[in-house]
């Protein structure tokens, strides 16, 4: 009988102690200067708005309050409305929220009240949302484009109309104005450029280190940035003195070169013209004026090794989508 108790006892203190093991894990203990919120949540998508983040994951919509970084009541007004697995977010000149996600598109409006657009996509599982200087939304979805007109009318762009594949992962209208559209259906895929009318494609057997296209950037300094790949695979390419459909330089960096990793994941350039390029698998780089290569990953203070999502507050902190939650680096880190 006392050894019965005596198991008993061990299996008990062991099972208090397990909890408290496993919350001191060093990789979930975020350093100086990072804050980490929404353990587990594949964060795909981030939104300024005044004073908040509109946060979208695998498991809906959230909302931070960035100055504080208080995590506030972010349910949506609808019982009947789920949001799964949120991949695209933008807030239009009206001030609604656009949210793309897994089952469709919804808006929710200056009231607060939402409103569904699914029925007016070619495809209702929503990748990439933009929104264009002629007042137009543009959906990028697993097979084409759905383009809300300022008249609320709507079309539709298919590969059959010139996309170089249908699944459409980035959208992104640059400061002049031309719209790019990167696509990703390995063997497929590759840049879309729509300047003047006129349409320009781009693959690997010119500007691409992939033909999977995963996020677009133009930069302070007149330079596109193109991340591509596919798990390990990949590069960015980094496109100079961009006129009528030609460039004037093209580089090409992978994890050879000093990023991170290959895959380029997302882009941002910062308020200081540092440029960021989040990877797939192995943390965050950063590209100072200087063109020194800075690598950030989880033993620095990140959530995760994948950043899909980045953000800048008007403070200067840097807030990061990851595949294990969302991470905030403090402006006052790493001179952001």
């Amino acid at each position: 009988m006392k050894n019965l108790w005596a198991g008993a006892l061990i299996v008990l203190i062991g099972w208090l102690l397990w909890p408290a093991s496993e919350q001191i894990k060093t990789d979930l203990l975020p350093k100086k200067g990072y804050k980490h919120f929404f353990h587990g949540d594949q964060i795909r998508a981030l939104v300024l708005d005044h004073d908040h983040i509109w946060v979208g994951g695998l498991s809906g919509l959230k909302l931070v309050n960035w100055r504080t970084c208080e995590i506030l009541p972010s349910e949506p007004d609808s019982q009947d409305l789920v949001l799964v697995r949120v991949e695209a977010m933008l807030s239009d000149s009206d001030g609604n929220l656009w949210v793309g996600h897994e089952q469709g598109l919804h808006r929710r409006n200056k009231d607060g009240n939402w409103q569904d657009f699914t029925s007016f996509l070619p495809d209702p599982k929503v990748l990439s949302l933009c929104a264009v200087r002629s007042n137009e939304i543009w959906v990028g979805t697993w097979r084409g484009v759905g383009i809300k007109s300022a008249d609320n009318s709507w079309r539709h762009l298919k590969k059959e109309d010139g996309l170089p594949a249908e699944k459409v992962r980035t959208i992104y209208e640059d400061s002049k104005g031309r719209i790019w559209l990167g696509t990703s259906s390995t063997p497929e895929g590759g840049l879309m450029c729509i300047e003047d009318g006129q349409n320009f494609y781009y693959s690997t057997k010119d500007y691409l280190a992939h033909p999977n296209v995963t996020a677009i950037m133009h930069d302070s300094l007149d330079n596109l940035w193109v991340g591509t790949g596919f798990f390990d695979k990949g590069g960015v390419s980094k496109i100079s003195g961009w006129s009528s459909g030609k460039a004037e330089s093209v580089t090409i960096l992978r994890q050879k070169d000093g990023l991170a990793g290959n895959k380029g994941r997302s882009l941002l350039e910062d308020r200081n013209k540092n440029i960021w390029i989040g990877s797939e698998l192995d943390g965050l780089t950063k590209i100072d004026e200087q063109g020194k290569f800075h690598i950030y990953t989880t033993a620095d203070g990140l959530i995760g090794d994948e950043v899909m999502a980045m953000l800048q507050d008007p403070d200067g902190n840097l807030w990061l989508g990851q595949e294990k939650g969302l991470c905030r680096i403090a402006s006052s880190t790493h001179e952001l």
